[in-house]
């Protein structure tokens, strides 16, 4: 594929600046042994709720469970996608809070099922 396949090279760029980590828990490719088909180009504001598909700052790399987690959350609340550097990392720092506490929320489950299913 090319650069530009990449939904016009935004999430080619947006792989590069976050050197394959996951932005919103630190999660880095190189936990996963180069496994790149467990990240995500994320969308900040969601498209589904107005966010523009092909802007770089508006795509950040996440993980796939941060990706499952963050979901259709919007960290701009309504208010329009991140237009520099500073915006986007303030929006990431509130998609990372409401991330935790949904992992938070299903610990609990995640933990009884390992004991059910032997692992712990």
């Amino acid at each position: 594929m090319s650069r530009k396949e990449w939904r016009g090279g935004a999430d080619w760029d947006a792989f590069v600046r976050d050197k394959y980590t996951c932005r919103y828990c630190g999660l880095s490719i190189k936990a996963f042994k180069n496994r790149w088909d467990l990240f995500v180009a994320d969308h900040l504001k969601p498209k589904a709720k107005g966010g523009p598909e092909i802007d770089v700052l508006n795509i950040v790399t996440a993980c796939m469970g941060c990706n499952r987690l963050k979901s259709g959350f919007d960290p701009t609340d309504g208010g329009p996608a991140p237009k520099t550097r500073e915006e986007q990392e303030r929006l990431v720092q509130i998609a990372s809070r409401h991330i935790e506490m949904k992992r938070e929320e299903f610990a609990r489950d995640a933990i009884e099922m390992q004991r059910e299913a032997g692992q712990l």
